[in-house]
Protein backbone atom coordinates (compact mmCIF):
# COMPACT_ATOMS: atom_id res chain seq x y z
CA UNK A 1 0.00 0.00 0.00
CA UNK A 2 2.92 2.44 0.73
CA UNK A 3 4.90 1.03 -1.79
CA UNK A 4 4.97 4.33 -3.66
CA UNK A 5 7.03 6.04 -0.91
CA UNK A 6 10.42 4.30 -2.00
CA UNK A 7 9.73 6.26 -5.27
CA UNK A 8 12.28 9.37 -6.24
CA UNK A 9 9.60 11.75 -6.37
CA UNK A 10 8.56 10.78 -2.60
CA UNK A 11 12.03 10.17 -1.30
CA UNK A 12 12.98 14.05 -2.45
CA UNK A 13 9.43 15.08 -0.71
CA UNK A 14 10.18 12.80 2.36
CA UNK A 15 14.02 14.20 2.64
CA UNK A 16 12.79 17.90 2.25
CA UNK A 17 10.12 17.68 4.62
CA UNK A 18 12.43 16.22 7.69
CA UNK A 19 14.80 18.80 6.35
CA UNK A 20 12.49 21.48 7.27
CA UNK A 21 11.27 19.90 10.19
CA UNK A 22 14.63 20.23 11.40
CA UNK A 23 15.00 23.23 10.99
CA UNK A 24 11.79 24.29 12.48
CA UNK A 25 13.01 22.17 15.57
CA UNK A 26 16.31 23.93 15.70
CA UNK A 27 14.95 27.61 15.60
CA UNK A 28 12.89 26.75 18.27
CA UNK A 29 15.62 25.33 20.29
CA UNK A 30 17.73 28.68 19.34
CA UNK A 31 14.61 30.74 20.58
CA UNK A 32 14.42 28.93 23.84
CA UNK A 33 18.34 29.53 24.20
CA UNK A 34 17.98 33.33 23.77
CA UNK A 35 15.06 32.84 25.76
CA UNK A 36 17.26 32.03 28.84
CA UNK A 37 20.53 34.22 27.97
CA UNK A 38 17.58 36.81 28.72
CA UNK A 39 16.61 35.64 31.84
CA UNK A 40 19.89 35.04 32.96
CA UNK A 41 20.52 38.71 32.44
CA UNK A 42 17.54 39.68 33.71
CA UNK A 43 18.83 38.07 36.75
CA UNK A 44 22.16 40.03 36.95
CA UNK A 45 20.38 43.18 36.35
CA UNK A 46 17.97 42.48 39.06
CA UNK A 47 20.57 41.56 41.19
CA UNK A 48 23.12 44.34 40.87
CA UNK A 49 21.39 47.96 39.07
CA UNK A 50 19.96 48.82 42.45
CA UNK A 51 22.96 47.50 45.02
CA UNK A 52 25.02 50.01 46.93
CA UNK A 53 27.77 51.77 45.04
CA UNK A 54 31.28 49.89 45.54
CA UNK A 55 35.10 51.49 44.47
CA UNK A 56 35.79 51.14 41.13
CA UNK A 57 39.10 49.43 42.16
CA UNK A 58 37.12 46.57 44.22
CA UNK A 59 35.17 45.32 41.35
CA UNK A 60 37.18 45.82 38.08
CA UNK A 61 41.05 46.31 38.78
CA UNK A 62 42.97 48.05 35.89
CA UNK A 63 43.50 45.63 33.73
CA UNK A 64 41.14 42.74 34.33
CA UNK A 65 37.78 41.79 32.79
CA UNK A 66 34.66 42.57 34.49
CA UNK A 67 33.09 39.74 36.06
CA UNK A 68 30.19 38.29 34.16
CA UNK A 69 27.46 38.66 37.38
CA UNK A 70 29.14 42.28 38.42
CA UNK A 71 27.91 43.53 35.27
CA UNK A 72 25.51 46.32 36.03
CA UNK A 73 26.60 46.58 39.63
CA UNK A 74 27.37 50.79 40.91
CA UNK A 75 31.01 52.03 41.58
CA UNK A 76 32.16 55.45 42.93
CA UNK A 77 34.57 56.80 41.65
CA UNK A 78 36.72 60.31 42.40
CA UNK A 79 38.90 61.77 40.11
CA UNK A 80 38.74 64.76 37.12
CA UNK A 81 37.15 64.62 34.28
CA UNK A 82 39.86 64.23 30.72
CA UNK A 83 38.06 65.93 28.45
CA UNK A 84 41.09 66.23 26.10
CA UNK A 85 41.21 62.36 25.91
CA UNK A 86 37.10 62.72 25.01
CA UNK A 87 35.44 60.39 22.61
CA UNK A 88 32.05 60.36 20.87
CA UNK A 89 30.41 57.06 20.92
CA UNK A 90 28.36 56.48 17.49
CA UNK A 91 25.27 55.12 16.08
CA UNK A 92 23.54 54.25 19.77
CA UNK A 93 20.19 56.48 19.33
CA UNK A 94 18.18 57.00 22.53
CA UNK A 95 14.49 56.34 21.95
CA UNK A 96 14.96 56.08 18.34
CA UNK A 97 16.84 59.41 18.08
CA UNK A 98 19.80 59.79 16.54
CA UNK A 99 22.73 61.53 18.11
CA UNK A 100 26.17 60.67 20.30
CA UNK A 101 27.59 60.16 23.74
CA UNK A 102 30.07 61.79 25.55
CA UNK A 103 32.46 58.93 26.79
CA UNK A 104 34.96 60.32 29.22
CA UNK A 105 37.74 59.25 31.16
CA UNK A 106 37.45 60.28 35.12
CA UNK A 107 41.62 59.98 36.14
CA UNK A 108 41.94 58.99 40.07
CA UNK A 109 44.73 60.55 41.83
CA UNK A 110 45.98 57.07 42.32
CA UNK A 111 46.69 56.90 38.15
CA UNK A 112 44.02 54.44 36.76
CA UNK A 113 40.51 56.18 35.04
CA UNK A 114 37.44 54.89 34.74
CA UNK A 115 35.67 55.56 30.83
CA UNK A 116 32.37 57.00 31.40
CA UNK A 117 29.43 57.31 29.73
CA UNK A 118 28.35 61.02 30.74
CA UNK A 119 25.37 61.05 29.03
CA UNK A 120 23.30 61.49 25.47
CA UNK A 121 23.34 64.86 22.91
CA UNK A 122 21.02 64.37 20.19
CA UNK A 123 22.07 65.27 16.52
CA UNK A 124 19.05 67.64 16.06
CA UNK A 125 19.89 67.50 12.58
CA UNK A 126 23.36 68.04 12.52
CA UNK A 127 26.49 65.57 11.65
CA UNK A 128 28.25 63.58 14.80
CA UNK A 129 31.42 65.54 14.46
CA UNK A 130 29.28 68.79 14.73
CA UNK A 131 27.57 68.28 17.89
CA UNK A 132 28.61 70.26 20.96
CA UNK A 133 29.30 68.31 23.92
CA UNK A 134 28.84 70.10 27.04
CA UNK A 135 31.63 70.09 29.41
CA UNK A 136 31.78 68.43 32.45
CA UNK A 137 32.50 69.95 35.65
CA UNK A 138 36.23 71.23 36.09
CA UNK A 139 38.44 70.12 39.66
CA UNK A 140 37.75 67.02 41.45
CA UNK A 141 34.26 65.11 40.94
CA UNK A 142 32.81 62.04 42.97
CA UNK A 143 31.23 60.33 40.21
CA UNK A 144 28.52 56.73 40.20
CA UNK A 145 27.93 55.04 37.45
CA UNK A 146 27.16 51.50 36.04
CA UNK A 147 29.39 49.07 35.05
CA UNK A 148 29.48 47.71 31.75
CA UNK A 149 31.57 44.87 30.19
CA UNK A 150 34.16 46.03 27.54
CA UNK A 151 33.08 45.63 23.86
CA UNK A 152 34.50 44.66 20.72
CA UNK A 153 33.74 44.89 16.52
CA UNK A 154 35.03 44.64 13.22
CA UNK A 155 35.63 48.31 12.69
CA UNK A 156 34.62 51.41 14.57
CA UNK A 157 37.18 51.34 17.32
CA UNK A 158 39.74 53.16 16.09
CA UNK A 159 40.04 56.02 18.89
CA UNK A 160 42.15 58.31 16.97
CA UNK A 161 39.25 59.15 15.24
CA UNK A 162 37.90 60.85 17.89
CA UNK A 163 34.85 58.52 17.56
CA UNK A 164 34.13 55.24 18.41
CA UNK A 165 31.53 52.54 18.03
CA UNK A 166 31.93 50.11 20.64
CA UNK A 167 33.69 50.49 23.78
CA UNK A 168 36.52 48.51 23.63
CA UNK A 169 38.46 49.67 26.65
CA UNK A 170 42.02 47.64 25.79
CA UNK A 171 42.16 49.58 22.67
CA UNK A 172 41.27 53.02 23.99
CA UNK A 173 43.74 52.34 26.77
CA UNK A 174 46.65 51.93 24.42
CA UNK A 175 45.98 55.46 22.80
CA UNK A 176 46.06 57.09 26.78
CA UNK A 177 49.14 58.16 29.41
CA UNK A 178 47.33 56.16 31.71
CA UNK A 179 45.74 53.12 32.73
CA UNK A 180 42.24 52.38 32.60
CA UNK A 181 40.00 50.39 34.79
CA UNK A 182 38.41 46.87 33.03
CA UNK A 183 34.79 47.79 32.34
CA UNK A 184 33.43 51.43 31.14
CA UNK A 185 30.38 52.72 33.25
CA UNK A 186 26.90 54.62 32.72
CA UNK A 187 26.92 57.92 34.57
CA UNK A 188 24.22 57.82 37.54
CA UNK A 189 25.45 61.02 39.33
CA UNK A 190 28.37 63.21 39.97
CA UNK A 191 29.03 65.79 42.31
CA UNK A 192 29.41 68.63 41.80
CA UNK A 193 26.88 68.51 38.82
CA UNK A 194 27.74 70.31 35.69
CA UNK A 195 26.61 73.71 34.07
CA UNK A 196 24.85 72.04 31.28
CA UNK A 197 23.50 68.37 31.83
CA UNK A 198 23.37 65.56 29.43
CA UNK A 199 20.54 63.12 29.03
CA UNK A 200 21.54 60.40 31.14
CA UNK A 201 21.22 56.75 30.15
CA UNK A 202 18.51 54.90 31.72
CA UNK A 203 18.84 51.76 33.90
CA UNK A 204 18.35 48.21 31.68
CA UNK A 205 15.00 47.09 31.50
CA UNK A 206 13.89 43.46 32.54
CA UNK A 207 11.77 43.03 29.59
CA UNK A 208 11.54 38.76 28.74
CA UNK A 209 10.87 39.46 25.33
CA UNK A 210 9.56 37.32 22.48
CA UNK A 211 11.47 34.62 22.55
CA UNK A 212 9.43 31.93 24.40
CA UNK A 213 6.35 32.30 22.14
CA UNK A 214 8.78 32.07 18.98
CA UNK A 215 10.32 29.11 20.12
CA UNK A 216 6.52 28.18 20.86
CA UNK A 217 5.63 28.67 16.98
CA UNK A 218 8.65 27.01 15.58
CA UNK A 219 7.56 23.56 17.79
CA UNK A 220 4.15 24.09 16.09
CA UNK A 221 5.59 24.41 12.65
CA UNK A 222 7.12 21.44 13.24
CA UNK A 223 4.14 19.40 14.73
CA UNK A 224 2.10 20.99 11.61
CA UNK A 225 4.34 19.97 8.91
CA UNK A 226 4.95 16.11 10.39
CA UNK A 227 1.21 15.87 10.48
CA UNK A 228 0.54 17.30 7.17
CA UNK A 229 2.97 15.09 5.82
CA UNK A 230 1.20 12.05 7.46
CA UNK A 231 -2.03 13.51 5.56
CA UNK A 232 -0.55 13.79 2.25
CA UNK A 233 0.69 10.10 2.19
CA UNK A 234 -2.70 8.95 3.86
CA UNK A 235 -4.19 10.42 0.75
CA UNK A 236 -1.99 9.33 -1.46
CA UNK A 237 -2.17 5.61 -0.38
CA UNK A 238 -6.16 6.15 -0.50
CA UNK A 239 -5.98 7.65 -4.22
CA UNK A 240 -3.74 4.84 -5.34
CA UNK A 241 -6.04 2.00 -3.55
CA UNK A 242 -8.82 3.32 -5.57
CA UNK A 243 -7.46 3.55 -8.76
CA UNK A 244 -6.40 0.14 -8.11
CA UNK A 245 -9.70 -1.30 -7.60
CA UNK A 246 -11.23 0.65 -10.51
CA UNK A 247 -8.90 -0.95 -12.76
CA UNK A 248 -8.69 -4.40 -11.10
CA UNK A 249 -10.65 -7.00 -13.53
CA UNK A 250 -14.38 -7.36 -12.82
CA UNK A 251 -15.58 -11.31 -12.14
CA UNK A 252 -18.75 -12.07 -14.12
CA UNK A 253 -21.24 -12.97 -12.14
CA UNK A 254 -23.02 -15.95 -12.62
CA UNK A 255 -26.66 -16.78 -13.85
Amino acid sequence: MYRFLASRRWLVRTLAGVLLVLVCVRLGLWQLDRNEQRQDRNAVIEANVDGDPVPAAQLVPPGEPLATGDEWSTVQVTGHWDVDNELRLRLRPVDGTRGVHALTPLVTDDGPALLVDRGFVAADGRDDDQIELPAPPTGEVTVTARVRHSESGHDGVDPSTGAVRFVDVGTIEAGLPYPLYGAWGELITQDPEPATALQLIDPPSQESGPHLSYAIQWFLFAVVGVGGFVLLIRAEARGRDETHEQDAPQTPART
